[in-house]
């Protein structure tokens, strides 16, 4: 028996799927555009037309979107490997491409957001145009039948994380032209991950950690967090199992493509696994696979280029966040150490570079503005979690107020920045943890703006002019609250199906914390605490307590915050 799956014949005019041909249901689409008819939205199953291949997946395969929930995703079943050879594998995979004229569709959509995931993992060469993005014609072809099964796996990877990028205005245009993009993707992804990426004996090469780096940012920006996380720790096995972090006089390192060998740089390769590696256990409250620099990030820092330079520095001060909140996140002088070494990183880059980045290209390839918009929002989201605990701390001779106010500045800087990508791309399957990042900046303001509220009420008008944080923020409430409000608002239209599930939660979450900042914004005392308890699920997460008195917010790696009237 093959493993390619038969095309079928449909009769023309016929839009059904093969997950109600299974259930031998109607299959109902609330429009004729939509990508997901009515039984699978419902479900949370795998809508794939009976134009394309069939390819139900034994185990938890729903293209639903994924949640920031803390539960730890199901693993996958993998099918038998071991009676088939490697070209059967191939046939396979190679079965998963959309045909001739799909790719001729395909060829044409700017790059976009897309190019971020899949330029990542290799150092790019230096190029005459920087502003110029790649072709998608260039990064999207299927290999020769003969590749080996990890090159082909690759190729569809790279298929699924482009389409991934796509707008949803794009979505539908293309619908209209009769490409499935969302359906084309998860099936792509699926299979690269059915057949290869799941088998050890497939990805004991370098270009099989690269695949497994793939799947797991893949699962990272559809907002599958703890799925990104537990599929990285296992491209970190085989990178430390293969010895990387040696160089390329490592005896056991492998590859199946000489070409691979020529471009390959194992000191990046370290710095992205562990550049990874501490976000993800950052966003969880997860612990990262080390705290040392084992893989190299800052040393040599003048030998990279300058957004290198940054991006090393970034990692270095995650880690050393990590390392800080697993002691005392109080050590003012472990603080500033920190503090410092994001000022050097700042001054890596020039003042204009700091300007928001401009996503209004009018042909759509926004491909360097979203590197330096990643980048940004790190930076600001460093400074944040640097200083968060600060926010919280007894301060009677302001000795935090440094902290407090570079907490709201970076909050609003990251607010700023997120607006402004969510406005110009409605992309809804893809950076969620940029909804995330959001959510904590949202928190850091109305904490503020809540705990500021509460002085007014304390202090008379002399003792409140003097005090530097309410000086600062003041003025700031009514762009802050407007900032906050336009958040929920974007959040909230990507819930307009009712069934996505980070969109839910986030916006739940910063209702409630909006309300209580309007109430102490009208005469209501809050007062907020801090515990180090660690008593909640992993991840982000909020609940009322004492009969609705009590706001307990989780932030991972920081602890519990407490909102009390």
């Amino acid at each position: 028996e093959g493993l390619a799956p038969k095309r079928r014949k449909v009769r023309k005019g016929t839009q059904s799927c093969w997950e109600c041909r299974r259930r031998k249901v109607r299959c109902i689409f609330t429009a004729p555009t939509d990508p997901i008819c009515n039984n699978c939205e419902r479900r949370k199953t795998t809508c794939i037309s009976q134009e394309l291949p069939d390819t139900q997946i034994t185990g938890d395969s729903s293209p639903a979107l994924p949640s920031i929930e803390v539960e730890l995703d199901r693993p996958r079943k993998q099918p038998p490997l071991s009676p088939v050879t490697c070209d059967d594998v191939s046939r396979a995979l190679l079965e998963a491409w959309p045909c001739r004229s799909q790719l001729d569709v395909i060829h044409a959509i700017p790059i976009g957001t897309s190019a971020h995931i899949n330029y990542g993992f290799r150092r790019r060469a230096p190029s005459p145009n920087p502003q110029t993005s790649p072709l998608a014609k260039e990064m999207i072809q299927p290999p020769p039948p003969s590749s080996h099964p990890v090159l082909i796996a690759r190729s569809l990877l790279i298929l699924g994380t482009f389409l991934q990028g796509l707008p949803y205005p794009l979505i539908k245009s293309l619908i209209a032209q009769g490409l499935a993009a969302h359906a084309i993707m998860t099936h792509a992804v699926d299979t690269a991950v059915r057949y290869v990426t799941g088998n050890d004996d497939l990805v004991s090469s370098v270009e099989g950690v690269e695949c497994i780096l793939m799947e797991a940012a893949y699962h990272n920006y559809s907002g599958s967090l703890h799925r990104a996380w537990v599929t990285l720790r296992r491209a970190i096995t085989f990178a430390q199992v293969m010895a990387v972090h040696r160089g390329l006089s490592s005896p056991t390192l492998k590859f199946v493509d000489a070409l691979t060998r020529a471009a390959f740089d194992p000191s990046y390769m370290s710095f992205r696994l562990a550049q990874m590696d501490r976000y993800l256990s950052l966003m969880l409250g997860l612990p990262p696979a080390y705290f040392e620099s084992s893989f190299d990030t800052i040393n040599d820092l003048e030998r990279v280029a300058p957004t290198e330079r940054l991006q090393r520095i970034h990692c270095d001060v995650a880690g050393r966040i990590l390392q800080r909140n697993f002691s005392t996140a109080n050590d003012l002088t472990e603080t500033h150490e920190i503090d410092m070494l994001l000022h050097k990183a700042a001054r890596v880059m020039p003042p204009q570079w700091w300007i928001m980045p401009d996503f209004r290209s009018p042909d759509g390839n926004i491909h360097h503005e979203l590197f330096h918009f990643n980048d940004q929002l790190v930076h600001y989201h460093c400074l944040i979690r640097l200083h968060l605990p600060g926010m919280l701390r007894s301060d009677p001779d302001g000795r935090y107020n440094y902290s407090r106010i570079t907490a709201v500045n970076a909050s609003r800087e990251t607010l700023t920045r997120y607006i402004s990508f969510r406005a110009a791309n409605p992309t809804h399957f893809y950076c969620r943890g940029s909804d995330f990042l959001a959510f904590i900046s949202c928190t850091v303001l109305c904490l503020a703006h809540t705990q500021a509220h509460g002085r007014n009420l304390q202090v008379g008008a002399e003792e409140l002019s003097s005090n530097i944080v309410n000086c600062f923020l003041t003025h700031g409430r009514p762009s802050d609250r407007g900032m906050m409000e336009r958040s929920l608002q974007i959040i909230e239209s990507m819930n307009s199906t009712g069934d996505d599930t980070i969109a839910l939660k986030i916006s739940r979450l910063l209702q409630l914390l909006l309300d209580i900042e309007a109430s102490a914004a009208d005469g209501s005392y809050y007062s907020s605490t801090s515990s180090i308890d660690d008593d909640g699920d992993p991840g982000c997460d909020a609940r009322l307590t004492k009969g609705g008195k009590v706001l307990r917010i989780h932030i991972p790696h920081f602890g519990t915050i407490n909102i009390e009237r």
